[in-house]
């Protein structure tokens, strides 16, 4: 309730309106004037806007108290609240039709008075912010080409916005059937619309629903309903017009089945010639294998039974050209055992890590009994991966972890593992002679060394062929080094 509300007062009799004014002001009401006719209340209601109207039904002038509200309703909407000694029910029917806020029967009390007058007040102030929360409401449709419907099953009566007539292609003046609103749906969407919306055999259910309106002369055009259950069968919903986000969504759909099919014949060529150069390279490095060795061979020969009339140049350039034919062959061996290991199949099993290392350590120490030696291995490492080529990684490491400590008093190898979140990271540690680590991107090139063929011997694809095994097992390799103090290789498998 508004305590100073504007009340209008619409009585005939002055005893009887100058009695009111004096309650209604009592109550805190303010009352700004009292009219006598219906040509006065619409003059004091075009002026003075009142908030609300206390309206006797018999009146003086041409006009009783029902068409003066029905007048106001038309053009200022107040609410009216009749007050009358009369009840018959051709009046109350009269009175109901303007759709006033009360009715109170002469003579009432004040509490009568002050309670009807409260609710109507609370009524009117409801309905106010009613009618603009759904004017906001339209707009907000208005703007998102949408609309609304609302579906009673039972009666088979459903009732469009003028937005979703338009959108629906439906006319707006009409309720229609359910098999009119249907007929300008798609046909392939009419069987989901026809189980969602049939409440006469199970139960209304909330649900949204995406369809294509078939247009005469038009372009297709999709919508989407979004509907809840009202109560007796009954359904509204909110229609949307999606075509632009549908086209975009098919158009989507189409670039990347064409991408993926590019992706999938590229892909197809990639293969192709990556087996066609791995064939390649296996046919050519297995066809040079002999010539080389041959070359190897001969010069051993001619240096051991020609070396007097060769001389000592002739007897030293033989001996570069072994020694080049044999780098040669170990370079080819190499090139050999990387093309193998790409070509060959991945058996993943729980590999025992700290048992290959161990092995391969016993190897090294056998090879060079003479060398002074420690190589702690951590027990109980292990990894979910392909056996043969996993000793692979831990030979590879390990030996060159062996190589670059040739020239330490005591060699110090360390093979162990620690967590971090990239999961098991496993590694081998040397006290060797390192590298500088802005070299450390050339590691793993195949051929790129960081040191002298005289200083340490090697074919450079020893590394190449870890990163690449490592690759195949979903993993990780990189180093760490200080120069002169020894380098750590670290890798990961995520098989």
């Amino acid at each position: 309730m508004k305590p100073s509300a504007h009340i209008l007062i619409v009585e005939d009799e002055g005893i009887v309106a100058f009695n009111l004014q004096q309650r209604l002001s009592h109550m805190g009401y303010h009352v700004p004037a009292v009219a006598v006719s219906g040509n006065e209340t619409l003059a004091l209601v075009s002026k003075s806007r009142p908030d609300l109207i206390l309206m006797d039904i018999h009146i003086e002038g041409s006009m009783d108290g029902i068409d003066v509200a029905g007048r106001i309703n038309e053009t200022h909407p107040v609410p009216v609240i009749y007050l009358t000694a009369y009840s018959e029910d051709s009046t109350l029917e009269r009175a109901r039709q303007t759709r006033p806020y009360g009715y109170l029967i002469k003579p009432f009390s004040e509490r009568e008075l002050h309670a009807t007058i409260q609710m109507a007040l609370e009524r009117h102030s409801a309905e106010k912010a009613l009618a603009e929360s759904q004017q906001l409401l339209q707009q907000a449709l208005d703007a998102a080409q949408m609309g609304t419907l609302e579906f009673d099953c039972d009666a088979d009566h459903l009732r469009l916005s003028p937005n979703s007539a338009l959108l629906l292609g439906q006319p707006q003046d009409r309720a229609l059937t359910f098999a009119e609103f249907l007929s300008n749906v798609d046909e392939a969407d009419r069987p989901a619309f026809a189980f969602r919306m049939d409440g006469s055999h199970t139960p209304l259910h909330k649900f949204s629903q995406e369809f294509r309106v078939l247009h005469a002369g038009q372009d297709d055009r999709w919508l989407k309903i979004d509907a809840s259950p009202l109560p007796g069968h009954r359904l509204s919903g909110i229609v949307q017009n999606i075509t632009d986000r549908k086209l975009a969504e098919i158009h989507l759909s189409e670039l990347n089945e064409r991408l993926e099919q590019q992706v999938s014949e590229r892909t197809s060529e990639l293969q192709q010639s990556l087996r066609e150069l791995e064939t390649f390279t296996y046919s050519a490095a297995h066809d040079l294998r002999a010539p080389i060795r041959a070359i190897a061979g001969l010069s051993t020969v001619m240096i051991e039974d020609y070396a007097i009339g060769l001389g000592d140049q002739g007897t030293k350039l033989l001996q570069t050209m072994g020694s080049s034919a044999s780098r040669m062959s170990d370079l080819i061996d190499a090139l050999l055992e990387m093309s193998r290991l790409s070509r060959s199949a991945m058996n993943l099993t729980e590999v025992d890590i700290s048992q290959i290392a161990s092995e391969s350590g016993e190897a090294l120490m056998a090879s060079e009994p003479g060398r002074r030696a420690v190589i702690t291995v951590a027990p109980g490492m292990k990894a979910l991966a392909d056996d043969t080529l996993l000793r692979c990684v831990i030979d590879n490491l390990m030996r060159n972890a062996w190589k670059y400590s040739a020239k330490k008093d005591t060699t110090r190898i360390l093979v162990d593992s620690f967590v971090n979140e990239e999961g098991t990271v496993f590694f081998v540690r040397d006290e060797g002679c390192g590298f500088d680590m802005k070299f450390a991107e050339r590691l793993f090139a195949p051929f790129n060394r960081l040191h002298n063929q005289t200083e340490f011997s090697g074919s450079g694809i020893g590394l190449s062929i870890v990163k690449r095994i490592v690759s195949r097992h979903g993993g990780r390799v990189w180093a760490t080094s200080v120069p002169g103090e020894g380098s750590t290789f670290c890798f990961t498998l995520q098989a």
